[in-house]
Formats: structure tokens, C-alpha cells, sequence
């Protein structure tokens, strides 16, 4: 059996340090035939040009997040977890948590779903311990849509949310928060919330496609990425988006995004034709920094 490498998560702590999540496939099938047997984490010290393997798993690597400015999450499709603290020369075996965002290993948020009265609802926990106690926040989803979220914090105080809705045909209602001062209080962002009866479309998302990442830089730079739908770049903090022409619907797939001060973020797209693309402008322009083959 041959085996190809083909990306499926990506990350990067600074412009030139990250990492690449892989499943590793018999070239001789079709990778949506099942034949996808390992995985691993690979290293990059040049802004995702080239790469070296410093983690084998059993299974493909589903997603990568970042712990702290050193550290990462590595989780496995099979839901095994990798912690590394020293930018993935070291790695240890942990209990896989892909519900919580991590901003160090001591700090992360959490939402957990649950039935209220016949209602979707999601309750925001916080935890400042490595997830050994946690703290109840209000919920900005409440007043939006609240069937699942995922968050991006930038740092203890400054997060950023997306709420979503539950999906159906490649669309689902969606809706941007940020807070200033730890989820005390939030502020609304752009939000499409079609399929709930609410508010018609602002701030630029579209009801088509499923959210997938939040990545923020301090100064309000930020991007959305979707699975099935469109690449998001908001030079306001989140108040307005703006469609991505490089990302092609049902197509292209977000892999993972980091982005950082003065307009530079990475994407990596997944899909028929995985490419990791970089902008330096704010997300006016973008060019391809590696591109893959599949199987």
C-alpha cells in the first residue's frame, strides 16, 4: 500500500511557526472511499512552504487549534488528543476536548447545548484552571440563534463569537458576537437568522453555508470560514463581512485560518484542490503559498 499525504487542518502561532494536520491515503482508491488509514501532524518554520512530520497517529488528524503562543490541541477523527507545549517538538497523549477554545492551556471557553422548554439553548462556561472548574457567562446566542457556537479569543477579555443554527441544505442561520471585557457584555455583529423567522441578512454573511472558524487579530481583523459556502474576511471587528472570491462553494473547504495585525492571515482550503493562500493587504488579495495533490 502506497500512502499520500492530504491537508486537513492547519494553524499558525506566528507568521512563519505552525502546524499541518494530515490524513494519510491509499493512493490506489478514492480518498471519500475509506481508505484513509493514519495521519499526522506536520511542522512549518516558513509560513507553510515546507513541512516535516513531528507526530504519527493512528487516524487522520481532524483539527488543530492552538494552545497559547507555544502550545496546540491535535485531535484525531477517531476524537484522540495530542498536546504539544513547545511548538510540536514534543508531544503527549491527553483526553481529546474539541468543545473548548483554547487561548492558553489554563484558559478556554466551552458551550454546552441543552432543551429548554422545547428550546435550543447553549450555556457558556469559562474556565481559568486547564478546565479542572468552570464558570457560568451569559450567553450572546440567546438572543440570536443558540443550537451550537465556537469562539476565537484574542485574549482574556477580547473574544470573538459565532452562533449558528441548525443546518439543512447547505444553509444555516448564523450570527457574529464580541465581547470587550470577558462576556460580561457582548456586541452584536453581522448575522443572517433567515431560517428562524428573524431579522433579514446584515453585515454581509450569507444564509448559505456552514460556519467552521472564527480567527481574529487584536487590531479587529478577522476572518470566517465555511464548509459548502463562502471565505469571510471583516476589517471592523465583525460588524461587516466580505465574500472571498477565492473560495469556491461546495468545492472548497475551510481547513483552518489564522490571521494577524496589519491585514496578513492564512488559509488553508481543503477539498478537490487543498492550497494554503496568504494575504498581506486585509483580504484585497491573496496568493496560493503551497498547494497539494490529492490522492
Amino acid at each position: 500500500m502506497r500512502l499520500a499525504a492530504t491537508p486537513d487542518s492547519f494553524l499558525l502561532w506566528n507568521q512563519h511557526d505552525g502546524l499541518l494536520g494530515v490524513e494519510r491515503c491509499d493512493v490506489a482508491h478514492d480518498v471519500d472511499e475509506g481508505k484513509c488509514v493514519s495521519g499526522a501532524v506536520e511542522r512549518t518554520s516558513d509560513g507553510g512552504r515546507t513541512y516535516h512530520v513531528v507526530l504519527r497517529t493512528k487516524q487522520p488528524i481532524g483539527r488543530l487549534q492552538t494552545v497559547g503562543a507555544h502550545g496546540a490541541l491535535a485531535s484525531t477523527q477517531g476524537h484522540d488528543g495530542w498536546l504539544t507545549l513547545d511548538r510540536g517538538r514534543t508531544w503527549r497523549h491527553v483526553s481529546s476536548a474539541p468543545d473548548v477554545d483554547w487561548l492558553t492551556s489554563r484558559f478556554g471557553v466551552s458551550f454546552e447545548g441543552y432543551a429548554a422548554h422545547n428550546r435550543a439553548e447553549l450555556a457558556l462556561r469559562v474556565t481559568r484552571d486547564g478546565g479542572r472548574t468552570w464558570r457560568r457567562q451569559s450567553d450572546p446566542c440567546k438572543s440570536a440563534v443558540a443550537f451550537a457556537a465556537f469562539a476565537d479569543l484574542v485574549s482574556t477579555k477580547r473574544w470573538w463569537v459565532a452562533c449558528v443554527g441548525q443546518g439543512g441544505a447547505g444553509n444555516e442561520d448564523k450570527a457574529i458576537f464580541r465581547t470587550r471585557d470577558g462576556g460580561a457584555t457582548w456586541q452584536a455583529g453581522a448575522a443572517t437568522l433567515l431560517m428562524s423567522g428573524g431579522a433579514r441578512e446584515r453585515g454581509g454573511i450569507q444564509e448559505y453555508g456552514y460556519p467552521e472558524q472564527l480567527a481574529f487579530a487584536p487590531d479587529g481583523f478577522g476572518l470566517l470560514t465555511e464548509s459548502r459556502g463562502a471565505l469571510y474576511v471583516t476589517r471592523d471587528g465583525g460588524l461587516r463581512f466580505h465574500v472571498v472570491p477565492v473560495a469556491r462553494p461546495e468545492l472548497d473547504f475551510g481547513g483552518g485560518a489564522s490571521a494577524f495585525r496589519g491585514g496578513i492571515a492564512y488559509v488553508l482550503l481543503t477539498g478537490a484542490a487543498p492550497r494554503l493562500i496568504e494575504t498581506r493587504d486585509f483580504g484585497r488579495a491573496w496568493h496560493v503559498v503551497r498547494r497539494w495533490r490529492r490522492g
